[in-house]
């Protein structure tokens, strides 16, 4: 394709355009349309509009309940930064929720043991959760402590609420953190654990967290579901002239 040509529109995409059009008169929800009669309706295959309904279900504005289709809510916003889940969902003015999965004793190898810095064999506390909002299931989050570090976490703190607001009542601030985020698909336990169909995007963030002493607080894993969740970020220039 030359740089002036213009791009090739599928079928789907026009198809699509339908579909959207039909969400904006309709409410949280609402059943929609199945594949069989908006196939039928714009005399096209079943495949093409299934395509299109993908796309829509990736946007996050309709979502599978059981063999129904559904107009879904927005998607929730993820500010990219040092808060909590909690914090960024109660800012939205949404509920936070959490579903333990398990705890986990670990041994740290030594690749996590250079992450948290501790020595090779030194006890690794896991925690691994469901994230849910509003009573949806967006997250899978698995968390690993420095077990001699949190002495009595697990005894003592309820798995619904905040980890980073219990982390900051023993005194630790966070004031550092590395992120990587990738896309990635879920394998069939995450998916699961998710209620979502195995081929549905994922948002993976990895993250180390660094207290006041530049020491590692945790190492996190976050899967987060494309279809119901979307991250920003906002950057400042430290100098006042951009060069392009």
């Amino acid at each position: 394709m030359t740089a002036g040509a213009a791009p090739r529109i599928l079928k789907h995409q026009v198809v699509r355009a339908e579909p959207d059009r039909m969400l904006d008169g309709m409410r949280i929800g609402d059943p929609f349309p199945a594949e069989r009669e908006i196939a039928e309706q714009f005399e096209v295959a079943r495949e093409t509009v299934r395509q299109a309904l993908r796309e829509l279900l990736i946007d996050g504005r309709v979502e599978r309940r059981g063999r129904t289709t559904v107009v879904a809510r927005p998607k929730i916003r993820q500010p990219l930064g040092m808060g909590s889940y909690t914090e960024a969902a109660k800012a939205q003015g949404l509920s936070a929720g959490r579903i333990l999965v398990a705890w986990s004793d670990l041994t740290a190898d030594e690749v996590l043991a250079g992450v948290l810095g501790v020595d090779v064999g030194a006890p690794v506390l896991q925690l691994e959760r469901v994230l849910t909002t509003d009573g949806v299931r967006v997250g899978l989050e698995t968390t690993k402590l420095p077990a001699q570090r949190y002495p009595g976490l697990r005894e003592t703190f309820d798995h619904e609420a905040s980890l980073y607001a219990e982390i900051r009542s023993r005194g630790i601030a966070f004031t550092r953190t590395v992120d990587t985020i990738d896309t990635a698909l879920p394998d069939a336990r995450e998916a699961a654990l998710l209620g979502a169909d195995a081929r549905t995007p994922m948002f993976l963030l990895n993250r180390v967290s660094y207290d006041q002493d530049d020491v590692a607080i945790e190492q996190r894993r976050s899967l987060y579901r494309g279809d119901r969740m979307t991250f920003t970020a906002v950057m400042h220039a430290k100098n006042s002239a951009i060069v392009s």
